[in-house]
């Protein structure tokens, strides 16, 4: 008697990217995602001299939204900054996480594609342990979560239409 055959699935691709007050992070957490099984792409900076954190959230964030990448982890000195560039890319739900408590329902609740994380803030144990639980969580499709992610595209959408001048539909 045969048996189906098994789906392959594909690593989970992930971009990382960090400004300088987040370089040395990203730098200890790419082997992290390596051994979760991640394919990982490193977007910069490549050093730890000081660069703009909007341009580096900004490529991950579009790469990810674009999907080049399934999900993306942007490092920072606080995450704040960082975390704002890449919300304002549509489809992007960067999530800025201090806690595995926070890392957990970002994913479960709100089904967040992007991890972020304040590199000054975080002892290096601790931001693994919070890398580890997002990747780990997976979303709780259906009910009150899909429906409140649903509701961010949709409000995504209509702002798109107002800026484009399409209000038809608003």
């Amino acid at each position: 008697m045969g048996h189906a055959p098994r789906l392959q699935m594909r690593p989970l691709r992930v971009a990382i990217g960090a400004d300088h007050g987040g370089f040395a992070l990203k730098a200890t957490l790419i082997p992290v995602l390596s051994a979760l099984g991640c394919e990982v792409a490193d977007l910069g900076t490549h050093s730890p001299e000081p660069c703009d954190y909007p341009a580096i959230g900004f490529k991950v964030a579009q790469a990810v939204a674009g999907g080049r990448f399934d999900r993306g982890v942007l490092l920072c000195k606080s995450g704040i900054g960082i975390a704002m560039v890449a919300n304002k890319v549509p489809g992007i739900r960067a999530g800025a996480c201090q806690t595995v408590f926070d890392a957990q329902r970002s994913r479960a609740h709100n089904d967040a594609n992007v991890l972020v994380l304040g590199a000054e803030r975080l002892p290096l144990a601790h931001a693994k342990r919070i890398v580890r639980a997002w990747f780990a969580t997976p979303f709780e499709a259906g009910g009150r979560h899909e429906r409140r992610v649903k509701q961010l595209a949709a409000i995504e959408r209509r702002l798109k239409r107002h800026e484009t001048g399409d209000r038809r539909r608003q």
